[in-house]
């Protein structure tokens, strides 16, 4: 079977969408991990960064990224909703919406961040690989809220971390999931 010319472009900016899409959503998981590793494979070395209350150059963002998180104290999650992408030969742009969650503590007392948040991305693909360029963060609009009771001291549930231990990672390793017992 032969692909008329329009057909085979439409697949390969399908293909090109793809890989940004892969690129927007392995950021997400380096910051709720706090894989500085992961974030910066995300960005080219002299991407620009401007998260609004910092700046970091590409090189530097994983590392940025992982210290304002503060590993092991604050809990992160990024849920991504509408994506739109424009490719334009070997450059992309990108506006992404999302909604991030931080917990954190002030004065002893437990709190919850939300924002409502857009990434606008210049992706560039350079050797064939998709990239981050440019970003810049637009707020939406945010919100802090105390936080009155949490179920996690109940341990009922099975807690992520922002670490290779986390379930995503630890999965990998081998059998993770508890049995259930046998029914008699």
């Amino acid at each position: 079977m032969t692909l008329d010319a329009k057909t085979e472009r439409r697949l390969l900016q399908l293909l090109d969408e793809r890989d940004i899409r892969d690129v927007l959503t392995r950021y997400c998981r380096g910051v709720d991990r706090c894989d500085a590793e992961l974030i910066t494979s995300c960005y080219h070395p002299d991407a620009m960064d401007d998260h609004g209350t910092w700046l970091a150059w590409g090189r530097d963002a994983g590392a940025t990224i992982v210290e304002k998180v503060r590993p092991g104290k604050d809990v992160a999650m990024h849920f991504m909703g509408n994506v739109h992408i424009e490719v334009e030969g070997d450059t992309a742009f990108a506006e992404s919406y999302l909604m991030a969650y931080r917990t954190f503590q002030r004065e002893g007392q437990d709190y919850t961040r939300v924002r409502a948040l857009r990434f606008v991305d210049r992706f560039t693909r350079r050797e064939g690989e998709w990239r981050i360029a440019e970003r810049v963060v637009s707020d939406d609009w945010h919100r802090v809220d105390r936080v009155a009771e949490t179920m996690a001291e109940a341990g009922q549930f099975r807690l992520g971390s922002k670490d290779r231990e986390d379930p995503v990672y630890a999965i990998r390793r081998g059998p993770l999931a508890r049995s259930p017992k046998r029914p008699d």
